[in-house]
């Protein structure tokens, strides 16, 4: 079964697979990048995503989630195209690049939140939300203090309580992109590596690290997406034209 994508532009533009954040879906996609300049964006739902639901939990990993992407481009007739992705999506991003380089020309790494490891410790309430009822995740004190410090951040991990299962989170934190970041060393492709404040699941310095394994990327700071939404959308897709269009 190949993954649910959605399409924006005419397909004689140059083609850009960006893929969504854990729990997340290709409205992200399409809904925080609708300014893109002479692109054809393609927005697939990840298996255990939106309208791709229909998976075995068992098979959901970095590898498993980018052989999907391969798939599809394939069913597309997408020989080489553009490659970016947040979160998650930027751990694909990740993994393809390294297994499938030659099917990738520019590459974005947006808000990354893994490094070569599994589990990764600010990523653990999301995995949690995966395991437990709403009720019993709430009352969590790991959740309470973030609801106190940050609560825009701690509402976006409730959210995926909207979602019909959640068993992918746990299982795509238990995951991993890669072995060694220093394996990111041989990635020639042109990298933009995007980073936003105030966001503890998506920290700077993970960012910062991939961006300085990358031998060929180059590091933007954004506005803090859940404090200046319209200043962080406005930022993001202005530097994602200039790298794709330059």
């Amino acid at each position: 079964m190949l993954l649910s994508y959605a399409t924006l532009c005419p397909s004689t533009l140059e083609p850009l697979v960006f893929l969504h954040g854990l729990g997340a879906g290709k409205t992200q996609t399409t809904s925080g990048l609708p300014h893109l300049e002479n692109t054809h964006l393609i927005a697939p739902d990840m298996p255990g995503h939106g309208e791709s639901m229909s998976f075995d939990p068992d098979t959901f990993s970095f590898d498993s989630f980018a052989d999907h992407v391969i798939a599809l481009m394939d069913h597309l007739g997408i020989e080489k195209c553009h490659l970016g992705g947040l979160s998650m999506g930027s751990g694909i991003t990740l993994n393809l690049a390294l297994r499938y380089p030659e099917r990738f020309k520019k590459l974005i790494l947006l808000r990354p939140s893994w490094l070569a490891s599994p589990c990764p410790a600010h990523l653990k309430l999301v995995a949690d939300a995966g395991e437990m009822p709403q009720s019993d995740f709430e009352a969590l004190p790991e959740f309470q203090a973030l609801l106190a410090a940050n609560p825009p951040v701690a509402n976006s991990i409730t959210a995926v309580y909207q979602r019909p299962d959640n068993s992918v989170l746990s299982r795509m934190w238990n995951s991993q992109p890669c072995h060694s970041l220093a394996d990111l060393n041989s990635i020639t492709a042109p990298a933009l590596v995007m980073s936003s404040p105030r966001d503890d699941l998506h920290p700077e310095s993970v960012a910062s690290a991939i961006a300085n394994a990358l031998p060929n990327s180059q590091l933007v700071p954004l506005p803090a997406r859940y404090h200046e939404p319209e200043a962080y959308q406005k930022s993001l897709n202005q530097h994602i034209n200039q790298f794709l269009n330059s």
